[in-house]
């Protein structure tokens, strides 16, 4: 039943939505049922999204519930005193601490005794603070030891290895070995190695054992940097072996970083413990407090980690790290530090130097820049990346709804390629296959229809590349804001290069991003070569607006020989020269230029298509209202005329989702003006225009004016597009005008900031009327 109530929990988002659905659905069925265990398990969380809407004593009263009603050798009553204890520490030393700088919570792990030894079996977790700065892994000592199918050791001789069920490999590395730490020098200690990966990281760990004591020290490696811990303090009241299992017993362990940089506190208890099970408890708190100026590891750390913070009232903005960054620089000794320093010192840099409020004298503003380290892996005959690691890269957004800077959003030249096969490449794509990929990735299942094709010659910057591959996608599952991670894609690959040409379709069509290799280094045999030095760098072709796409690609080889790429991806767009005059756009001058040529008709339609393009404008531009109801009453009513004009006073159905959302703004901004019956007398219009709008399907070619004006061309729904009268289609710049559902008016109705010019009527039963309307609307779409 347990694992029932965890899956329906997880369905629930929002901490006050998780409290009612707990304690009103969950709980009193339990309790009517008698699963005691779940039951349990539900106080427990019960309590804890109390104490984050700040509900302390309420909170308190749930973990009172939990230590009421399970027995000492559950997880869950482990837990409360942990629990306990981090809600005072938030209250008190991180009041008003930034959640990026700690980590703090508890652990509870079972551990099964088969055939006298601990098996790790099972566990729950909590806690509080996103430090990213760190191995965050570090702490779950016994968890990392046991790491190879839950063992911590294994019948084998000393310079054996076992190897567990994914291919982890446990070796019994020494028997004698001595270990200094702050508890005391240890002789004759047992040295045990868990080498494994995870979908992200490179994890080697080191665990020393001394008989009758437990873990004396572990070191664990991640992507080829340590994090020692060793024991400080402890208490052993039972128990025997290299890790003794007896009720009490505890060892505390100290970080190998200085206490001026981070603060850590790890605490381990034997909570319960009989013949067939063994109940851990963890306590972590970690604090960070500074960087090591004389650390390349914490330099880089404090470029990933500080190069933003977070305002209380909610948004970013962004910090100076370029004293962190040139003392990476200056720190970086071997291969893999340079080349790591090189990329996110560059990215750095640009998300710093194009950012408006950070640097007002920019010369380009930052868009879609992307700092990232991942490691390549070879499974069958594939090779795949790792997946993304917050500890390492970074990254810096502010992408808009232009058309134009679209292109921009295709940099990541091998992820999109890896989400779209599960992999980078793959030795069963030969011309004239045509498999179908379906896997699941972020809760969405994406399946992909690829088709191998002879690619003939490419001409790029980086030269000219004979019998290429070609390799055409076909995307599905990709939606929402990844759309542009599906659809229909061509790579092409060269032989001993790899990809030299990307081709992304998108706006329905009507366009494609295109990539190109512009300059390399390094060679192989293969379509897809790997080798420590290699360098590849791509260039978005033909931008406009004055966009700038690219990434650079870096391989650098570890001490195992396994390969790790850097990512270096650019998104921005330059400044332009100030243009005073709207006839210096390019699809004016390209209609003044076939005036001039003689071709009038097409100059027409071009005119017509500027029309529309320039209404688009008028209406998408930014209203500027804010917290001026006044004003917001008289733009949209007179955007509301003007569409009303569009069509001899009916309103051509191009625009209809447009009018019935500029309606209910100006609903929104009547009850800001305190003209309630106006303001309700515009909802109920809202309502008939959005049932007109909704009544069209996707796909459908709308009317949007006069054909005299507007040449004739028409809005497909949906698609974000326009279809010109020789059937070609373009985008539409402001494709949001022509997205509209009724899901915005109960989002509006509903929201608690942004809308509060309807605080005024939210009380009232003629309001919640409408809401429950909207409710029903936008739940049937």
């Amino acid at each position: 039943m347990t694992f029932i109530v965890t899956r329906e929990d997880s369905r629930v988002s929002g901490k006050s939505a998780k409290i009612e659905f707990i304690r009103d659905k969950q709980i009193p069925r339990l309790e009517k049922a008698g699963f005691v265990k779940a039951l349990g398990r539900e106080w427990f969380w019960l309590g804890y999204y109390l104490f984050r809407n700040g509900k302390r004593e309420e909170g308190h009263a749930a973990y009172d519930k939990v230590e009421h009603i399970l027995s000492d050798g559950d997880a869950y009553r482990a837990l409360v005193p942990l629990a306990r204890k981090m809600e005072e520490e938030l209250a008190t030393r991180y009041k008003e601490a930034v959640k990026e700088r700690y980590l703090i919570g508890g652990t509870a792990e079972e551990y099964r005794i088969i055939d006298g030894k601990p098996r790790f079996w099972a566990q729950e977790s909590f806690g509080e603070g996103y430090l990213c700065s760190i191995d965050r892994q570090n702490a779950r000592i016994l968890r990392n030891a046991s790491s190879c199918d839950g063992y911590f050791f294994a019948d084998i001789s000393l310079g054996e290895s076992f190897v567990g069920s994914d291919g982890t490999r446990l070796s019994f590395i020494s028997d004698n070995e001595s270990v200094d730490t702050p508890a005391g020098r240890f002789e004759s200690c047992q040295l045990w190695e868990v080498r494994r990966w995870t979908d992200t990281q490179k994890i080697i760990c080191k665990t020393y054992y001394k008989d009758g004591v437990g873990i004396v020290r572990q070191d664990h490696i991640t992507d080829g940097t340590t994090d020692t811990c060793t024991l400080s303090t402890y208490e052993i009241k039972g128990g025997s072996g290299l890790l003794p299992c007896a009720s009490g017993n505890t060892w505390e362990y100290v970080s190998n970083h200085s206490p001026d940089v981070l603060l850590s506190e790890l605490k381990i208890k034997v909570s319960f413990a009989d013949d067939e099970r063994t109940l851990v408890s963890y306590w972590v708190n970690t604090e960070r407090i500074g960087y090591d100026k004389n650390s390349w590891l914490d330099t880089v750390q404090e470029i990933a980690n500080e190069y933003y913070h977070t305002k209380k009232g909610g948004g970013q903005y962004i910090c100076d790290v370029y004293p962190a960054i040139e003392r990476a620089e200056l720190l970086a000794a071997t291969p893999m530090e340079k080349a790591y320093t090189k990329a996110a010192a560059s990215v750095a840099r640009r998300i710093l130097a194009t950012d408006t409020k950070f640097n007002p004298e920019c010369t380009a503003t930052g868009h879609w820049n992307f700092f990232g380290r991942e490691y390549i892996r070879k499974k069958n005959d594939s090779l795949y990346l790792t997946d993304y690691n917050p500890r390492w890269s970074f990254e810096w957004k502010n992408d808009g709804s232009m058309a134009s800077e679209r292109p921009i959003l295709y940099n990541d030249i091998l992820g999109i390629l890896q989400d779209a096969t599960n992999c980078i490449w793959s030795d069963e794509w030969r011309v004239g296959a045509s498999p179908i990929i379906e896997y699941t990735k972020w809760d969405r299942t994406v399946k992909t229809q690829i088709t191998c094709e002879d690619g003939g010659t490419v001409r790029t910057k980086a030269g000219e590349f004979e019998n290429c591959f070609k390799l055409c996608l076909d995307i599905g599952g990709m939606d929402g804001g990844l759309s542009y991670r599906g659809g229909k894609k061509v790579y092409y690959f060269a032989k001993g290069i790899g990809i030299v040409r990307v081709e992304n379709e998108y706006c329905g069509g009507a366009r494609t991003a295109v990539y190109e290799l512009t300059s390399y280094e390094g060679t192989g045999e293969e379509f897809m070569p790997l080798a420590d030095g290699f360098m590849r760098r791509y260039d978005a072709i033909g931008l406009t607006d004055g966009f700038v796409g690219a990434v650079e690609y870096t391989y650098v080889a570890d001490d195992d020989g396994d390969i790790v790429v850097f990512s270096d991806r650019t998104g921005i767009r330059e400044v332009p020269p100030p243009i005073t005059q709207y006839s210096f756009i390019e699809a004016e001058i390209v209609e003044d230029r076939l005036w001039d040529a003689g071709k009038h008709k097409e100059s027409r339609l071009c005119h017509d298509v500027n029309n529309f393009h320039l209404l688009c404008h008028f209406f998408g531009r930014p209203s500027r209202y804010w917290a001026a109801p006044e004003k917001a009453v008289a733009w949209n009513k007179y955007r509301v005329k003007i569409m009303e004009g569009l069509g001899d006073g009916e309103v051509p159905n191009a625009w209809l989702g447009h009018y019935a959302s500029t309606i209910f703004r100006t609903a929104c901004a009547l009850f800001g003006c305190e003209r309630k019956d106006e303001g309700y007398e515009w909802l109920e219009k809202a309502f008939e225009a959005y049932t007109k709008w909704d009544n069209i399907t996707d796909g459908t070619e709308l009317d949007v004016g006069d054909p005299l004006i507007y040449g004739g061309i028409k809005v497909v729904k949906g698609k974000g597009l326009i279809k010109l009268p020789d059937d070609t289609t373009e985008p539409i710049t402001y494709d949001h005008l022509f997205e509209g559902t009724c899901n915005l008016m109960y989002y509006g109705m509903t929201a608690r900031h942004g809308w509060e010019w309807f605080n005024s009527v939210r009380n009232e039963d003629r309001f919640k009327e409408y809401v429950e309307r909207a409710k029903k609307i936008a739940d049937k779409e």
